[in-house]
């Protein structure tokens, strides 16, 4: 990890700072502005650093405010890189927000499209160069960040307010949007007015059953029917009588020549084709059908899937964003058991070196004491010695 630190907190040749200490809000804001600008990876040993800088300054608000810093995930890092890098083209494409928001209002179709389109292009070419910026400084990015920086333009763009967070270059979290555009709030449920997606496959439509073909009676016609007589009549060179045909024999036992049997038989055969025919399209209907729901049990499948993979990377988004509360927590924690600790340590040697002075100036006492009886004896004494003089003069004197 190579890290770059800010002139205003090098020192200069004679051990003085290079410029006046900056307050906590600088501090913090210098600080802030170096974390995330570094790859995720890096980002904790840089802010542990920085952490200890203020510390070693003094400034225990800005060591604490430092220390709860959020390391960003690797699709808002590459947002913050975006707003670096490439701020103008960031601020083109959000700019887009307006503009998409007065068509949506207005109800402006061919609009609507131009700049969802334009939307897409832009969102998709500045998602690639933030994975081209990451790929030269030795950062892979897969297709997964890829798709959650997607998610964040889009967010951007349809929310003023992360717009800002996207712009400053520290966001932290991984946004992702619902809708379209800045008043369409959630996305649609599919009610009414909602359009479908191109990329969806049709419903296919159910295809009629053919109608069966009536099958026609065996024999000839009216045989077997109840109250119609069978013809007995033999072959008449003419017109016969009721449905009999010219030339036509018939023997004395009601039956035909062998043509009308051979014609029963195709008729009989092609109400089979016919037959088979119709279950042939039956069973191939069911097939569609059958194919058809199962294309739709794997795409609920795979919406399922989708679903439970976002649910458990929000989960997992709170479980860090917690996780980096408790670890900001357990360092401002630290760091005052660490100044209490100091403290402690710095009244015990006070503490030691009172009762020290405490010990000396007892002994200093002690011997005062044992100078002051010894001085008043002395004085006791200088005072006999001096009555008994004064007495001895006074009898001298008489």
């Amino acid at each position: 990890m190579n890290r770059t630190v800010p002139s205003e907190r090098r020192d200069s040749a004679d051990g003085t700072a290079a410029a006046e200490a900056p307050g906590a809000a600088e501090r913090i804001d210098a600080a802030a502005d170096e974390l995330y600008g570094v790859p995720p990876d890096d980002f904790v040993p840089v802010r542990d650093e920085l952490v200890a800088e203020a510390r070693e300054a003094g400034d225990k608000d800005a060591a604490k405010a430092i220390g709860r810093l959020r390391r960003p995930t690797q699709a808002a890092w590459l947002s913050n890189l975006l707003a670096r890098e490439r701020g103008d083209q960031l601020d083109t494409l959000l700019d887009l927000a307006d503009s998409l928001s007065t068509a949506q209002r207005s109800l402006d179709g061919p609009q609507l499209r131009q700049l969802s389109a334009q939307r897409s292009k832009l969102v998709g070419a500045m998602a690639k160069e933030a994975r081209r910026i990451a790929a030269a400084d030795g950062h892979r990015v897969t297709e997964t960040v890829e798709r959650d920086l997607r998610g964040i333009l889009d967010a951007a763009l349809a929310d003023p307010d992360i717009a800002d967070e996207v712009r400053s270059g520290r966001l932290t979290r991984t946004i992702s949007w619902s809708g379209f555009g800045p008043d369409s709030g959630e996305a649609s449920s599919g009610g009414w007015g909602t359009p479908r997606d191109p990329a969806a496959p049709r419903e296919p439509r159910e295809r009629r059953a053919p109608r069966t073909p009536r099958r026609p009676a065996p024999g000839r016609p009216g045989h077997g029917l109840p109250g119609v007589e069978p013809r007995h009549r033999g072959r008449r060179p003419g017109l016969g009588d009721g449905d009999d045909r010219p030339g036509e024999a018939v023997d004395e036992s009601g039956t035909q020549p062998a043509a009308e049997p051979a014609a029963a038989e195709s008729a009989a055969a092609e109400s089979a084709d016919g037959g088979s025919a119709a279950e042939r399209e039956r069973a191939e209907r069911e097939r569609r059908e059958r194919e058809e729901r199962e294309r739709r049990e794997r795409e609920a499948a795979r919406a399922e899937a989708r679903e439970a993979v976002e649910q458990a990377r929000r989960a997992a988004g709170r479980a860090a964003d917690a996780h980096e509360d408790t670890a900001a927590a357990l360092r401002d924690a630290e760091s005052d058991r660490d100044e209490a600790t100091a403290l402690v340590e710095r009244l015990t040697a006070e503490l030691e070196r009172a009762r020290e002075a405490r010990a000396a100036a007892t002994a200093t006492v002690k011997d005062a004491a044992q100078a002051e009886r010894e001085a008043s004896r002395a004085s006791r004494d200088a005072a006999a010695g001096l009555a008994r003089a004064e007495a001895r003069l006074a009898e001298l004197d008489d």
